[in-house]
């Protein structure tokens, strides 16, 4: 059965439904915008109208957790939370540095360390690490603030090459922030557009856990981070 994937962490509003063999039935991907409220609804009815799917076939939805727009992401989980509740739907909150790091990992490239990153406030960057063990991700560094030079030194004190994903909603933050790294490592640019893709194809793989509390798991990252997000 088909799941429904929600993102609007990055200035955009993200919409799609993927059925079990991973093929996306229909998606709608907005421009920026901060109308996140009236247009996620939209684009829900929009898929809907274009399928024969209707919401009773869903059988669970993903949803991201930021960091991103806080504004954003408090209003895509409440909407997924919502028709969760109404309509019995498992749920699963994937937070945007974990599925730019899973992109990587799915590509079949397996580094050893995976470092996510996306902009952030004050010349600062979003950045979280992963290790790729045993065929599983699973987190080394839980998400971090870092100006530059922080980046540089966390990167050159892993005693091994990592991989770097660097999530951008605009080619040119990737460009500038390519040309100020100059560190030796493999650098993947990954657009945040595929949030919702990727956020699916992981559900699906991994089975979506039905947790309908307020939880860390199921909580934007500014609730219970140690900074603003």
């Amino acid at each position: 059965m088909p799941i429904l994937s929600i993102d609007s962490s990055s200035g955009y509003s993200n919409t799609l439904i993927m059925d079990d063999n991973l093929n996306v039935i229909t998606e709608t991907i907005s421009g920026f915008h901060e109308n996140h409220s009236v247009l996620i609804f939209k684009q829900i009815d929009e898929m809907l109208s274009k399928t024969d799917i209707k919401l009773n076939d869903l059988n669970g939805i993903a949803v991201s957790l930021g960091p991103g727009s806080f504004t954003g992401v408090r209003v895509s989980l409440t909407i997924a939370k919502t028709l969760s509740y109404i309509l019995g739907l498992n749920i699963i909150g994937l937070g945007t540095l974990f599925v730019c790091a899973y992109s990587i990992f799915k590509n079949n490239l397996d580094p050893k360390y995976i470092i996510a990153i996306k902009n952030a406030i004050k010349n600062s960057y979003y950045v979280s690490a992963f290790m790729s063990k045993n065929g599983n991700l699973t987190s080394y560094l839980k998400i971090c603030r870092f100006n530059m030079e922080e980046l540089k030194l966390f990167i050159d004190g892993l005693g091994s090459v990592p991989t770097l994903v660097y999530g951008y909603n605009q080619k040119d933050k990737y460009k500038r922030f390519k040309s100020e790294l100059k560190e030796n490592v493999p650098l993947i640019p990954f657009d945040l557009i595929k949030i919702p893709y990727y956020a699916a194809k992981y559900a699906l793989k991994s089975g979506i856990k039905n947790d309908l509390n307020y939880t860390e798991g199921l909580s934007p990252y500014y609730v219970y981070s140690e900074g603003p997000f």
